[in-house]
């Protein structure tokens, strides 16, 4: 009989800290997150990988991959290759602005955690497909966003910042 405490996760994430410093996240309130917006998607069996890098590394990949010479909050690279060994499909890397997350936590009266949370949801959402090019797009993201962190305690303005 299984224990009722095995959790059975959608999706294996792997987290690669390039920022130099320990920022505040929590790791299980980023895979309830993440674990829910695939299983809206139908999603199951596949593996992530978010880097958190700081203001130097992320405006180097910004400026390298967008032509943006700015630190941004976070920057989605799809793959979908499926991994030999595990039998998870790779659906890609996260880059992770840290810095940026401590900042606009601050400004927004959040904790650098919920910020953090946010950024890599909203990356899974872009892997997802999601888009956030026009007005339109930009809300019905955010609702998805409002309704999935809402699971884990963390409350998102009503309307996109």
């Amino acid at each position: 009989m299984a224990d009722d405490r095995t959790v059975t996760r959608r999706c294996e994430i792997a987290i690669v800290n390039q920022s130099g410093r320990k920022p505040e996240l929590e790791l299980a309130s980023v895979q309830a997150v993440v674990d829910a917006a695939l299983a809206e998607d139908r999603m199951d069996h596949c593996q992530l990988t978010v880097m958190l890098v700081e203001d130097q590394e992320s405006a180097r990949l910004h400026r390298q991959h967008f032509s943006d010479d700015e630190p941004t909050d976070v920057m989605t690279f799809p793959d979908g290759a499926f991994d030999p060994e595990t039998g998870r499909r790779h659906i890609g890397d996260l880059a992770v602005g840290v810095d940026v997350a401590k900042r606009v936590a601050a400004e927004r009266g959040r904790r650098e955690a919920d910020e953090i949370c946010l950024y890599i949801l909203h990356g899974v959402l872009h892997l997802l497909g999601y888009d956030d090019e026009d007005d339109g797009d930009l809300r019905e993201m955010w609702q998805v966003q409002r309704r999935l962190l809402a699971k884990v305690g963390i409350v998102l303005e009503a309307e996109p910042q």
